[in-house]
């Protein structure tokens, strides 16, 4: 094998790598993203209940028949709004996908994840002012890569906390000195992020970073 076709399997298979801690990051939001999807079809279903009996009362109420049509009608658009929103997971997203960091929103969503660890999430923090406009995705993809990190090499209940200073967002965990059930806890997941996944995360996103044992930094993403 020459030297180009050794360089070109190497890169491979570090896109394959970072695919790799890509899907497992998706598989510990993905019961947070089912639960919202899934929310607004039980209104749905519940609404569908109330209707019949709308439509079967003597004497027929067509006003009340139709504000009820009306909130499923708002209901199923959650539902295709959710739908639609999965492209957001496509990091290499090109055709009016760009939006600004949204930070906030990743840590939202890693809340359910870390709680079942004991690990507290401080107020969710926004994009710092200088990063430009980056695909969802990747934005997606970085947050919860730092915060899984974080997750993933802690012993004792620890507190997360997002500082945005100087065009970077940090963040770090101290533990919390409070008591946690391990009985409760769940199984400790097989695939664990440690640095080398984080680092083959963010070299794919073309992400600065910088990780330490507590600490993981996002510089400013490349456009």
């Amino acid at each position: 094998m020459s030297a180009a076709e050794t360089a070109a399997a190497s890169a491979t298979g570090t896109a394959w790598f970072a695919a790799g801690v890509r899907h497992e990051l998706l598989m510990r939001v993905l019961p947070a993203i089912r639960h919202d999807m899934a929310g607004p079809l039980s209104v749905v279903r519940m609404g569908n209940t109330v209707l019949r009996r709308y439509l079967g009362a003597e004497p027929f109420d067509a006003a009340q028949s139709l504000k009820r049509l009306g909130q499923t009608e708002e209901q199923l658009q959650l539902t295709v709004a959710g739908i639609r929103a999965l492209s957001r997971w496509d990091t290499e997203a090109a055709d009016g996908q760009k939006a600004p960091a949204d930070v906030a929103q990743a840590m939202e969503m890693a809340r359910p994840m870390l709680d079942l660890y004991g690990m507290q999430l401080s107020e969710s923090a926004s994009a710092p002012a200088g990063w430009p406009e980056v695909v969802p995705g990747r934005v997606l993809y970085a947050v919860l890569g730092a915060l899984a990190y974080l997750q993933d090499g802690a012993t004792v209940p620890m507190a997360i906390r997002a500082v945005v200073q100087e065009g970077v967002l940090r963040f770090d965990r101290t533990p919390t000195g409070a008591a946690f059930d391990l009985s409760m806890r769940p199984p400790t997941r097989h695939l664990q992020v440690d640095a080398a996944a984080l680092h083959a995360l963010f070299a794919n996103l073309r992400w600065p970073v910088e990780v330490a044992a507590d600490v993981v930094v996002l510089g400013v993403p490349s456009v």
